[in-house]
């Protein structure tokens, strides 16, 4: 059965308020992470005895070669896959001279209804609002080091020199409003805002164990109106999009060149495309189980609830363009392959309260980004932890660390209700009384927050044992009046006491992942590689069908740098299939 993407809508759903950061819940979608999925005894059984050395999975059986075709077509440049990748290589090979034809499976302009970050650096828009990023190598390296140093570190390079050109390209001419800070009430449907914007007062990411570098661009509400202006920009360029079309396999000459692709419709019939090069810009493959299991095994539990669906109703992001290249002679990167798995914690978000696990034990250093967090719960009992406050966390917030899934500002009801844009925006960082504390809000209710006098009326509330949480909790508060955390080394900055009554209860489920990131060799022309280093002739990869941007673990250092390597990449394959480079 195909797993059920979610709405934006769903994809916000059970919140108290969709302004806080804290308005995803526990479900731990960040933009980003969705629940973990259910499976039978008899389904995880089977994933157990799963032999990813010696099972040959169907997915590299190359099909056969489709005996008729009921149209065919000729172009230049053929890209498959029209999402935040593909639409500007689309875009760039056709204002670069190309006869160029994009094809998706969607029903139109392939954006994820979540999409909105783009880490870029350099942007004239960026310039204008005064957002100075850190110098290349500071950036670069902290991006390596977040990776254990395995992605390829020129690609990165690329990255930073050309994003803020890409992205100033990919909306010129569309219609927006720039916001000057995170914070500003948009007066226009389409507009940009700056996340975490202005910085904190003295956040140095200098004195960060995981830092976090400002300057990242939203579109909101979403990034339709982007690619819809490089769909536009296309046409307008002599462009063709069909949509309704599954990219199914790849044609190659004798030398092994690449010189095509078939295509299926949702009716079975098929279409031939003849062209000089082929662009695969077709997303992830965190939607095909076959596929995690394989090259993802320890991933393979979450449910990917990536939000973009196919004309057959079924989720995207299957891994389509990595399976044609593979059959065309390219091979994948090598891994470990990065889920993006981020949490986003409750309405006080990932800030670094104490947490203790389901048996009561403090077990790990809180003061890390959702990613590591992430990380962690999915080690410990259940997966479940509870993130443990006192009534003094209204001062505390500004403390913290700042950055992907964190809050820092308190705001009260009265001044909320003068700026109600914010807590009806997502991820600004921003909670309320009425947000946290509401005995009637949707926390409350489902059991994600609770509230009580003493520390052990907490522990029973949250069905912890008793004695431990106690225990646990007299150890913090000994190791806060130290200054000096003995057990974990989290910065002393953000060594909170849990002395003031009421005490809180923040449930944290383990996350969800939103997509897998690791694809196929390519070097910096974006040419799709062979298992020996060779470029497949005619042959280009870009976005979450490319390799070498991220491994291990996805970084939240940059956020949305997935989004805006994708866009910056895509951009030069398209300008690079178009010029034959």
């Amino acid at each position: 059965m195909a797993k059920k993407p979610l709405s934006r809508r769903q994809f916000l759903a059970g919140a108290a308020c969709a302004g806080a950061l804290g308005a995803l819940g526990t479900t731990s979608l960040a933009g980003c992470a969705p629940q973990q999925s259910k499976k039978g005894a008899e389904d995880q059984a089977s994933e157990q005895t799963y032999d990813v050395m010696t099972a040959k999975p169907s997915f590299l059986e190359k099909p056969p070669v489709p005996q008729s075709v009921k149209e065919e077509y000729d172009c230049d440049v053929l890209v498959i896959g029209t999402g935040t990748a593909g639409n500007p290589a689309v875009r760039a090979a056709a204002e670069a001279g190309a006869k160029v034809i994009g094809i998706d499976k969607g029903t139109d302009v392939g954006f994820v209804p979540s999409t909105q970050d783009f880490g870029v650096v350099g942007s004239a828009l960026q310039k204008q609002l005064g957002i100075e990023w850190a110098p290349k190598n500071e950036v670069v390296m902290q991006l390596m080091k977040d990776m254990c140093y395995r992605p390829n570190p020129r690609l990165l390079n690329m990255w930073y020199e050309r994003s803020g050109e890409a992205f100033d390209w990919a909306v010129e001419g569309a219609d927006f409003q720039l916001l000057e800070s995170s914070i500003a009430e948009p007066t226009q449907e389409n507009f940009i805002r700056p996340k975490m914007f202005p910085a904190l007062d003295g956040y140095d990411h200098r004195s960060e164990y995981y830092p976090y570098f400002h300057g990242t661009l939203m579109t909101l509400p979403s990034a339709q109106w982007l690619l819809e202006n490089c769909v536009r920009k296309a046409q307008e360029a002599g462009a063709e999009f069909k949509y309704e079309l599954f990219g199914e396999q790849l044609i190659t000459d004798d030398a092994g060149a690449v010189v095509g692709a078939y295509a299926r419709d949702k009716n079975g019939d098929y279409y031939r495309f003849n062209c000089k090069s082929v662009v695969l810009c077709c997303g992830d493959f965190g939607g095909s189980e076959e596929m995690m299991r394989h090259f993802v095994p320890h991933a393979a539990q979450f449910n990917c609830s990536y939000t973009r669906i196919d004309c057959e109703g079924n989720q995207a992001n299957t891994g389509d363009g990595h399976r044609m290249a593979m059959w065309a002679g390219a091979a994948m990167e090598l891994g470990p392959y990065a889920p993006m798995t981020h949490h986003m914690g409750g309405p006080l978000g990932v800030d670094a309260f104490l947490q203790l696990n389901l048996e009561g034990d403090r077990f790990m250093n809180e003061d890390i980004p959702g990613q590591n967090i992430a990380d962690q719960l999915s080690r410990q009992p259940g997966g479940v932890s509870w993130q443990i406050i006192d009534d003094n966390w209204r001062d505390q917030l500004e403390v913290q660390g700042t950055g992907h899934g964190y809050v820092n500002h308190y705001l009260t009801d009265e001044e909320a209700a003068q700026m109600p844009w914010v807590m009806e925006s997502v991820f600004l960082g921003y909670v309320t009384d009425d947000v946290f504390l509401n005995g009637d809000s949707e926390f409350r209710k489902t059991g994600v927050t609770c509230q009580a006098d003493t520390i052990e009326e907490l522990a029973e509330k949250m069905e912890l044992p008793v004695d431990k949480v106690k225990a646990s909790v007299e150890r913090y508060n000994e190791l806060c009046d130290k200054g000096v955390d003995e057990d974990f080394g989290k910065d002393a900055r953000r060594m909170f006491p849990v002395v003031k009554p009421p005490f809180y209860g923040v449930k944290f489920d383990q996350a969800g992942m939103l997509v897998c990131c690791g694809g196929i060799k390519c070097d910096l022309d974006m040419h799709a590689l062979n298992e020996n280093d060779e470029v497949v002739p005619g042959l280009y990869v870009a976005g979450n069908t490319g390799g070498g941007r991220f491994l291990v673990e996805y970084p939240v250092t940059v956020a949305g740098i997935s989004l805006g390597s994708a866009l910056t990449f895509g951009k030069l394959a398209g300008e690079n299939a178009a010029k034959g480079v």
